[in-house]
Formats: structure tokens, sequence, C-alpha cells
């Protein structure tokens, strides 16, 4: 009997999964791409999901730090001094150079110190100048496609740093060149917290008013998202501002309406498709007290806001607060609580100096620079060689610091 058919076709069910939950969850996805009934058995019979042993990553400006816990305070380990971070999928992280023009990617994993170079982005065209300021990360998403166990790396449509770019690109790990995908004026993206790729699709809004693109990375298609929660389609109408956000590997609109005295924020995520339509469903409603302004003392009025694009982790809501003039940031978590079942999930969070929550960490950032993005992150040890050839992680960071600290940053 030939060996090649045993393994791909009469290996009994229970036997390969015992021999498939031996190896480690990064290792078990790729095997998912052996064969459809590899796939199945990775999929029913083995835990691939990593999200249980998440811990946080927190981009500052030009800074990676980690959180390895959230049940105390702790002391965040830094990883970088260099470039910013676009996003990280199974342990692996996606970095850009800001500081150049299209801003290159390398993506890099910390636990064994490997980087890979992707090529460079095809160039833009000119346009007006639009003053955003080392901000090329803002234009890219990070994806992972579960079903294919692929990578990809997307730069949406947008105008930056005098920069226009009227189609999507998008690059799969180990590929030597980007693709075009044509998108038109109207899909460009509105930078900002505004792009985030879950379950293998992209989303981005547009400076149109209420309306969301999606890129589906299967087929790579680009298509609007029809149906948004109707509290978004009237924000226009009463002051409110909403943005995206992942909760729970689903896409959310976060969206927040202000008053004098309190910023109440409804997080909505979409439940699925039923019939063709998208669900959407309130799951959180937070509540952040405004503290009385003290005239004489502007630099101890303290803000805060909601993270971004991780907002729940362990199902705990996270937030920042901060002065204006300090470099101190303080990470917090909250118990979102059911009013109904009194439950630990899907609820509602009042905030106010009375009710501040726990604080997870204190981290040193540069005063007035926005960058404080957070994210789910693994260690992993899966090796980047299998996508091409790899530098060592160690001795490219020193090159960088070294260019950093020639041109006095």
């Amino acid at each position: 009997m030939d060996p090649q058919r045993i393994v791909y076709r009469d290996f009994p069910a229970d036997v390969l999964a015992n021999i498939l939950m031996r190896l480690p969850p990064n290792t078990r996805r790729r095997l998912r791409l052996v064969c459809r009934h590899w796939r199945d058995i990775v999929g029913t019979r083995t835990a691939t999901n990593l999200r249980s042993r998440a811990k946080i990553l927190v981009a500052a400006t030009g800074t990676a730090y980690v959180i390895d816990n959230l049940s105390a305070p702790v002391k965040p380990r830094e990883l970088w001094a260099f470039m910013s971070v676009v996003g990280t999928c199974n342990g692996l992280i996606c970095l850009c150079d800001d500081q150049k023009l299209g801003g290159p990617i390398t993506v890099a994993n910390p636990v064994t110190s490997e980087a890979l170079r992707i090529p460079p982005l095809p160039p833009p065209r000119p346009g007006a100048d639009m003053c955003f300021d080392r901000s090329w990360h803002a234009a890219y998403s990070f994806a992972y496609l579960p079903t294919s166990g692929l990578y990809k790396i997307v730069h949406v449509p947008c105008h930056l740093n005098g920069s226009v770019y009227d189609m999507v690109h998008v690059i799969t790990l180990g590929e030597a060149s980007w693709r075009g995908v044509p998108a038109g004026s109207g899909a460009r993206c509105s930078l900002g917290d505004n792009v985030v790729s879950v379950d293998g699709v992209t989303y981005w809004t547009t400076p149109e008013t209420d309306k969301v693109m999606s890129f589906d990375l299967e087929d790579e298609r680009i298509t609007p998202i029809m149906l948004l929660p109707s509290v978004v389609l009237s924000s226009s109408k009463n002051g409110g501002s909403w943005h995206l956000a992942e909760v729970h590997g689903r896409l959310a609109i976060v969206f927040s309406n202000f008053s004098p005295s309190m910023e109440t924020t409804e997080v909505w995520v979409m439940q699925g498709r039923t019939a063709g339509k998208i669900r959407w469903s309130r799951w959180y409603i937070i509540q952040m007290r405004t503290p009385r302004h003290r005239p004489r003392e502007p630099s101890r009025t303290k803000m805060r806001r909601l993270t971004w694009p991780l907002l729940v982790h362990d199902e705990q809501i996270l937030t920042w607060e901060w002065s204006l003039y300090e470099r101190d940031r303080v990470l917090y978590r909250h118990t979102p609580i059911d009013e109904d079942t009194r439950m630990v999930k899907h609820g509602m969070v009042d905030i106010s100096d009375r009710n501040r929550g726990i604080v997870v960490a204190n981290i040193s950032m540069v005063p007035h620079r926005n960058d404080r993005r957070t994210f789910a992150y693994v260690e992993t040890k899966e090796p980047l060689s299998a996508y091409g050839p790899v530098h060592r992680l160690v001795f490219w960071r020193e090159n960088i610091l070294r260019r950093i600290l020639l041109k006095g940053c």
C-alpha cells in the first residue's frame, strides 16, 4: 500500500487527532494545508486558538511593550525602541518604518529573533499634501486567514504624506510582490482608528458619512457594508463620533456621545448574517464621567479613553488615563456587569473618580503623542524562514537604533 495514501486518507481520525494534539498550535495550523481530512481534524478535534493565553502588546510611538498579566499591576517588558507596530497575528509582529516613503514593512518574531523584510510597496501617484506626519503605519493591516493558514498584509487606499493610493494593495507572506485591487476614489480610507482586520476580512471607514468598506482576503474582493447600527446612522445628527474596533474576534463599531458631564460609549458587535443581512448586537455601554475642571491646575486634569484596537481582554474593558503634560499613562481594566443577570459579560461599565477601575500597568510615553494602541499578543516559536530569507532581529535592531540616534530622534 502506498504510504502517502495511508497518511492522507486512511489514517484513523482518533489516532491523527492524538498525534496532532502533541504538536504546538502554530504547527497544527500549518498542517491544516495537507488535505481536507487533516483540515477537518485540526479544526474540530484540536485547539489552535491562541486567544486563551494571549498577553497585551502596547504600541507607543516607536516603542512596543508586553504586559504579561492583568490580575495585578506589573512592569511592562519593552520589546523595541524603533518602528511602528501595524499589528500582530499568532506571535508574529508586523512593523512599519514611518521614517521612509511608503512605510517599508518588516515582519518579526521576538521569540526567535527573526526578521523578514517585505518587498516595497508600489510607488503612489503624487497628490496634494495632507500633512499626515509619520503615520504610514495607519494605512496598513496585518491579517491571518484561518481557512488557509496564510498571513497577508494589506495597504488600504488613502491620501498620505502628499501621496495618493487609489487601490488596495495586498501581499501574502512569502510572495515577492504586492498585488493591486482597484477600489475607486469613494473607497479611500479615513486614517486614524479605522482600519482593522477580523477573521480574514479587512475593514475601514471612508470620509463619506456612514460608510464602511470590507476587503475579503480569501477572494480579494472589495464591497461596502450596507447595513450599520441605527445609532451610527444618526451619529452626525446628535454630535457623536464612531470608529471600528475588534471585540473577541468580531468586527465592532464603537460609538461615543458627549455631554458636559459624561461620555457615553456603546459597543456594537457584528453577530453574523441572516438571509444576506448583517446583524448587529449592542454588547457594552461605557459611561465615563468627566472630572471637574481645575483652572489653576490644568496639567493635573485626567483624561480617559478606551483602548484601540484591542478593547476587551479576558472579558475586561480596557481604558487609558493620562494628563496632557505628563509622560505616564495608566492602563486600567473594568468588569462589565449585566444589570439583569449580574453576569460578568456584555453589560454596563460606569467609570468615575470613585470607580476608576483596577490598574494594570503604568507606561511612560512621549507627551503629546497619541499612538498608544493595544493588541492581543502570544509568544510563539513559529519560524519566519519558511517565508523567505530572514535576518537576526538583534543585529537589525542595533542598526536601526544607531541610525535613529545619529539622526538625533
